[in-house]
């Protein structure tokens, strides 16, 4: 728990503005030659839509000979376009009237149309040719692929594992999950703003219109989600297929899309991949990956330990698992048993045990939830919180093929949502993620982290002795193949594991703790090194994941070639285990990245006791602000730096970092969380003492910095700033820098130029590529962006201030569209005699004061 004599100070919020943002550049080169052969281009695009026309016209009077179902919508037809150009897609849908599928890697589009005709196109088509106002982004269509089984557009909807399956065989039997676009054409406009000079009548009544276009325009999606649901289940019924789920129609939604599990003969996919005009991904159902297991060893049980019950309004854990041994001596009263249920379909509600042989997985897991180092076997111990026990995997470790993913997490969310926030899960695919576009699994943990507010402790997945495919290799087939530890970790096939690119889940990876050697048989990695089986980063666009690593036991190699991988004692971390098979209540004889990541869900949980009236958004900032990398890490040159923030993320977090401050060491958090629109800055400010700051004060200052926010997705986009309504970033004072020079170099609003701009600080990663001390990594993509850097006492401002800035995401023609975040700062004296923390607390208390006072 926080010691009271030194508590998290606050972090003063200064102001609010129109930030100062980056932004512009020139147009790319094609679209430059596009505008000089303006009649050569325009007549290649004539003749490309005049043929998608004829092909569309054709396929509808076909499919109605034929007998086959109706789809509406009209036809799809793929375009390619600048890369990422977000003015060019808003152009496509709110001038040419077309809807906005999907967007791609290299700016393939996919787009539909009811008007098969394309007669809005061909008008602004002939506006181009003439070089008339209203045609000139005619040039930013580079090209158009009419026919909807033109290759280019089947390889960008099919899954990489399906593509070796196409053309389907009519009668063979597929369950696949399908993805289905969703988002009427015209957004309602922004909100309007007030205006002093109109009458209040006239101000409401633009008020009331601007409701009434919001309402429209959902009463639209409602309907359009409907009508192509329906159409779908009339597609799936026709060719006697059936949607796979348990939970309503087994369906997810998100803001512009939904996705569903369907089992069908291959002749009906077929049907549905040409010839459904807003489907936008197929892919195969994951296999999650099965335990690392090894022989039993080093058994302990102890005889004078008892465990006693939480308080009644402690916070609680949910453990997303294999259930749990409700009944065991290290767990039971922790357990919160009225609470527990079974969501595997078939099986009773009531039925949560662990069932999976030679220990089970969820007993381990909860097990480590509460106990993050040794389980003790001596004592009386109170439990700090709850743990809830959702059991959704089977006695065989794997999640049941009805069982989807994103619909069960959104289940499990809506029956515990009164219960935590909190939620314990170390499942994950076999497979490393696809980087195509945000999966659904991982999309619904964000969209579940926006809209209830919680927090998904994700394990990163386990690289397993050997590999399921070619494309996805086990350790000893990469040494094999001769690429030894620690070199196959930064291969492609060896990245984190769906769902663990979440941007809003906390992905957690594993660091080995001892290093083993005894002649025969030693450890793959070294001490504080990552595990020679964990699952590797970067995640989703060059995002920091995993973000952190914890405790997760190592392999041991024998001297064969290739070698053989198995499990001692002493690289294991120690566990409760499941003893309904036998054995041991608990042992060291598992390893891997589940046993890693409950013990940050702990920290969390810890913190929940401490700020329980605080958003996740604060704990998940406090866990990776307080995380440090091992010392070979701290030392390494730039090139190994950058393998550490792919393997370690941010580093090993420190419950005592993350809820207390000490003499040395202070940290500041907001008193609550903010919102932020895009194009706004809201600054920060911490008043640095005159005795840090004097020049005869030159020692050693680590800052760290760490901004998590959440903002809502959209999975039809592929870049990170498609995917989220709002995205927002961070940048600080230059040392030496006066703080009314910040203030008016970050906002807009003030008008006076900065007169001392200082040196900035030598950031780990900055905002960019190449910009900070490590080459090939920034903190600005993922959701979670720490920094930190060292500096001299004497260079830091009168106050250290800090700006976070929204930009525009998805949702651009939305000016109410938001981002919540939280905000850690700390400051530490790398000399063991230096004392800051009363000196910053006097500062803070006073410049409050003085506030309170204007």
């Amino acid at each position: 728990m926080a010691n009271t004599d030194f508590p998290h100070l606050p972090l003063i919020h200064k102001f609010r503005g129109n930030a100062k943002l980056e932004g512009g550049g020139e147009k790319p080169d094609r679209v430059k030659e596009n505008e000089e052969r303006r009649a050569e281009h325009g007549a290649y695009l004539a003749d490309r839509f005049s043929s998608f026309s004829e092909s569309a016209r054709n396929r509808k009077e076909e499919r109605k000979t034929a007998g086959l179902p109706e789809i509406s919508g009209g036809d799809a037809f793929l375009l390619q376009i600048p890369d990422e150009d977000d003015d060019v897609l808003e152009w496509l849908s709110q001038t040419l009237n077309l809807e906005f599928v999907a967007e791609y890697d290299e700016g393939f589009v996919i787009v539909a149309t009811e008007d098969v005709n394309l007669q809005t196109v061909q008008e602004r088509l002939k506006q181009f040719i003439k070089e008339e106002h209203g045609g000139g982004k005619m040039a930013s269509i580079l090209e158009v692929y009419p026919e909807v089984d033109d290759p280019r557009r089947i390889e960008r909807l099919l899954d990489e594992k399906l593509r070796d399956y196409w053309p389907f065989r009519k009668d063979a039997p597929f369950t696949l999950d399908v993805s289905i676009e969703v988002a009427p054409h015209k957004k309602p406009k922004a909100k309007p703003k007030q205006n002093k000079r109109w009458k209040p009548e006239t101000n409401q009544k633009k008020r009331e219109e601007h409701a009434r276009d919001v309402r429209n325009y959902w009463d639209a999606y409602d309907t359009l989600r409907l009508q192509r649901e329906a159409d779908l289940e009339e597609l799936i019924k026709h060719y006697g297929g059936e949607i796979k789920g348990i939970f309503d129609d087994g369906l997810v939604e998100f803001p512009d899309s939904f996705s569903m599990r369907i089992q069908m003969s291959g002749e009906g996919f077929t049907d549905l991949i040409k010839n459904h005009p807003n489907v936008f991904e197929i892919t195969i159902p994951d296999e999650v990956e099965q335990p690392l297991t090894s022989p039993l060893n080093a058994p302990s049980d102890g005889d004078d330990f008892e465990l006693s019950q939480p308080s009644s309004d402690a916070p609680s854990i949910c453990v997303v698992d294999s259930g749990i041994q409700e009944g065991h001596r290290w767990l039971a009263a922790a357990i919160a048993t009225a609470d527990s249920f079974c969501f595997i379909p078939g099986e009773p509600y009531d039925d949560v045990a662990d069932y999976v042989v030679e220990g089970g997985h969820g007993t381990r897991v909860a097990s480590t939830c509460l106990y993050p180092q040794n389980v003790p076997d001596t004592g009386i111990h109170v439990s700090p919180f709850w743990l809830i026990n959702a059991r959704v995997l089977d006695r065989h470790c794997n999640l049941p093929l009805n069982l989807y993913p994103p619909v069960l997490l959104q289940e499990i969310v809506r029956r515990y949502s009164e219960k935590t926030r909190i939620y314990q899960h170390s499942i994950a695919a076999n497979m490393p993620y696809r980087t195509q576009r945000m999966s659904t699994w991982a999309a619904s943990i964000d969209y579940l982290s926006y809209h209830e507010d919680v927090l998904f402790i994700q394990a990163a997945g386990n690289i397993h002795d050997r590999g399921s495919r070619t494309t996805n290799p086990g350790i000893i087939d990469h040494i094999s193949a001769g690429r030894e530890y620690p070199f196959y970790l930064e291969e492609p096939n060896s990245r984190i594991a769906n769902p663990a690119q979440s941007l809003q889940a906390l992905t957690v990876g594993s660091i080995s703790s001892d290093f083993y050697d005894n002649g025969i048989k030693r450890s793959v990695s070294d001490a504080l090194h990552p595990s020679a089986f964990s699952r590797s980063g970067f995640g989703m666009w060059n995002s920091i994941k995993p973000e952190v690593v914890e405790y997760g036991g190592d392999l041991v190699r024998d001297t064969g070639v290739p070698p053989s991988l198995s499990t001692v004692s002493e690289v294991c971390p120690q566990m409760a285990r499941s003893t309904l098979d036998g054995g041991p209540a608990i042992a060291r004889d598992q390893v891997g990245t589940s046993f890693s990541a409950p013990k940050v869900a702990h920290i969390a949980g810890i913190l929940a006791t401490q700020f329980e009236n605080r958003s996740p958004l604060l704990y998940r900032a406090l866990i990776v602000n307080s995380a440090r990398w091992p010392d070979w890490a701290e030392r390494a040159d730039p090139t190994q730096q950058c393998f550490a923030l792919k393997t370690l993320g941010y580093g090993v977090p420190n419950l005592e970092r993350a809820t207390e401050n000490a003499p040395t060491r202070v940290c500041l958090i907001p008193d609550e969380e903010y919102e932020i629109r895009a194009g706004e800055g809201l600054i920060f400010g911490v008043p640095i003492p005159d005795a840090i700051r004097a020049p005869g004060a030159d020692f050693p200052v680590r800052i760290d910095v760490t901004l998590s926010y959440v903002a809502e997705p959209r999975r039809t986009r592929k870049s990170r700033r498609g995917y989220l309504g709002v995205w927002l970033d961070w940048h600080t004072s230059n040392s030496g820098e006066d703080f009314h020079d910040f203030k008016n170099r970050a906002i807009k609003d003030f008008s006076d130029d900065p007169t001392i701009r200082g040196n900035s600080f030598s950031w780990m990663l900055a905002r960019q590529d190449n910009h900070g001390v490590i080459r090939g990594g920034h903190r600005k993509n993922g959701t979670v962006q720490k920094d930190w850097t060292v500096a001299r006492s004497n260079e830091l401002p009168d106050t250290f201030g800090i700006i976070v800035r929204g930009h525009k995401g998805w949702d651009r023609g939305n000016e109410e569209a938001k981002a919540r975040f939280s905000l850690v700062v700390s400051f530490e004296a790398l000399e063991a005699d230096v004392r800051i923390y009363e000196e910053v607390r006097t500062a803070v208390q006073t410049e409050l004061a003085i506030e309170q006072l204007i």
